[in-house]
């Protein structure tokens, strides 16, 4: 039988409840990838355009052509019958409207033809108030087929009765540009007048044909406010 010294048998003891170290572990940190964003595109402002204005409309204030047999014929100082039969005397003068696909226009175009037979002819339009901003428009010509040599004017009487015969006046000949008349009426706001259309011929006319003025949509334009 054999005998452990107790020195010994307390050193195997001690050995037997001493825990055995853990083995020792290399770890890799795991660092995970980040997610990939990509940069917000930077934006240039670009100025805010300026918006084009509304173009000015407007109206009809007054019509010459629809109103031809509302106003004094006159020949000089002799009065002429207003819109006459066409079986009458129209030695004296006369004005009529006109077919306006007879002379190239389009079909709504008011055309007013002006034939003097003399020196001139006046067609005088009931009283009008003239607005602020009116203009008077329309465009002015012969018909081509016979020689034309005319003035053609925008004349009126005012308040008081006085013929004002220098007021605007455009010269056409045969051979001329259609003349597009855009003229304001400032001088007159606020006047009530009696508008005259005129046609006055610079030579003596051969026959009827000759020297006749065509007034294309002559009117009176007020602006809408």
């Amino acid at each position: 039988m054999r005998y452990i010294s107790i020195l010994g048998f307390i050193t195997l003891l001690v050995s037997a409840c001493t825990p055995m170290a853990a083995p020792s572990v290399t770890t890799t940190p795991v660092i995970e990838s980040l997610p990939t964003f990509t940069p917000i595109p930077t934006f240039t402002a670009s100025p805010v355009p300026t918006a084009t204005p509304f173009a000015i409309l407007g109206t009809v204030a007054l019509d010459f052509t629809a109103l031809l047999c509302n106003a004094e014929w006159m020949n000089g100082a002799i009065k002429l019958t207003s819109c006459p039969n066409p079986s009458a005397d129209l030695s004296g003068g006369y004005a009529t409207a006109l077919d306006p696909v007879s002379e190239g226009l389009p079909i709504d175009t008011p055309v007013l033809k002006m034939i003097p037979n003399a020196n001139a002819l006046f067609l005088r339009y009931p009283p009008f108030k003239v607005g602020a901003s009116d203009r008077f428009r329309a465009t002015l010509r012969c018909p081509p087929s016979m020689p034309c040599d005319v003035q053609f004017a925008l004349e009126y009487y005012d308040a008081d009765g006085k013929y004002n015969g220098e007021f605007m006046a455009w010269d056409f000949k045969s051979g001329d540009s259609p003349i597009n008349v855009d003229a304001d009426l400032d001088s007159l706001s606020g006047q009530t007048v009696d508008f005259v259309l005129t046609l006055r011929l610079f030579h003596t006319i051969e026959n009827s044909q000759q020297d006749n003025g065509l007034w294309i949509a002559p009117h009176i334009y007020r602006p809408l406010r």
